[in-house]
Parts: C-alpha cells; structure tokens; sequence
C-alpha cells in the first residue's frame, strides 16, 4: 500500500501530502521519519494548513479509536436502523491535536 500511496503523492504534488511515523521501541536509528502517534508539532509541519478565506483544507483521519480520538476526537453512531444495521456514524466535535493546531470542524472529516 506505500507504493500507492507514495505514487499519488507523486502524480499530485500540490494536492496530496504523506508524513509518516513510526511508534514503538525497534525504530531503526536510519529512520528520517517522525516518531510516536502525534503532536500539534508534527501536525503543524506536515500537514497544510487550516482553511481560509482564500484555500479549503480537508484533513482525513481513520485509524483505531485511540490513534483517531488524539487527532481529532471521537465519532458516535445514531440509533440502529430498523433493518437491525448500525445507524450512521456521527462527526461530534474536533478535538484533540488538529483542534490545537488551529482546525476547525469544516476542515476535517472522522472515519
């Protein structure tokens, strides 16, 4: 999957930016990266920057519950449908690290 990824970067530069980092204690010393799940630092530097009045940002965040909760805080879900399914996720409030940095709710979608 990094090939892909490192490929659409690549085909488009001005619109799709990859950081990556690397958590736990067997981090090779060569390693250029960032390292641990998250700061407002690391997501001041590598991400661009919150909207304005100029340019739109959409920052995307998936991952487990934990690594999604220290970006930008927790989804819900509505009631299940009455086909028995899982109703729809919903948003909540931006927490967590993109909230410090500067992003509001409109730039930055949880799933």
């Amino acid at each position: 999957m990094r090939k892909d990824i490192d490929q659409l970067a690549r085909d488009h530069p001005d619109r799709f930016f990859v950081s990556y980092s690397l958590t736990g204690d067997n981090i090779r010393s060569d390693w250029e990266g960032y390292r641990g799940r998250g700061s407002v630092e690391m997501a001041q530097s590598s991400l661009p920057p919150p909207s304005s009045d100029n340019e739109t940002t959409m920052i995307f965040v998936c991952g487990t519950d934990g690594f999604r909760d220290l970006w930008a805080g927790s989804i819900s879900r509505a009631p299940p449908l009455p086909d028995g399914s899982k109703g729809p996720k919903i948003q909540g409030p931006l927490q967590g690290l993109l909230k410090q940095a500067g992003y509001t709710e409109s730039d930055v979608f949880k799933y």
